[in-house]
């Protein structure tokens, strides 16, 4: 499952009309619906998620891993630096780690499109 299922379920979960959710979260939903499913998710996008839905585990978002819904006491409307513990460098880690395989999705796009470009330019 990839990031955008695991944005979808999230509505899903919370019993929130896909509409009302991405309209919420400052997205378009026609962007996770056929193809464009299947392409990466900015970290805009990511970030704007989990302000808007705290309780959402940020691995699980990013990952896949652990549990959907964060545990109560780990949930705060406010955001928070991690502690140095190493739950902590553990989710930061992974979400460096998401973050750069966004940014290698995103070069791969924009080369793509470049390609396209110059084909184009070439008639």
């Amino acid at each position: 499952m990839n990031v955008k299922e695991r944005v979808l379920l999230i509505a899903e979960k919370k019993g929130i009309s896909k509409t009302e959710f991405f309209k919420d979260v400052g997205l378009s939903y026609a962007n996770f619906k056929g193809g464009q499913k299947n392409t990466a998710l900015s970290s805009d996008a990511m970030i704007a998620i989990l302000t808007r839905h705290p309780d959402i585990s940020p691995a699980w978002l990013l990952m896949g891993e652990g549990k959907m819904m964060r545990a109560a006491e780990t949930v705060s409307p406010e955001p928070q630096m991690a502690a140095s513990s190493s739950e902590g460098s553990s989710v930061s880690k992974q979400l460096v780690a998401a973050l750069e395989q966004t940014i290698k999705a995103q070069e791969k796009t924009i080369s793509a499109l470049e390609g396209q470009v110059v084909l184009l330019n070439r008639k």
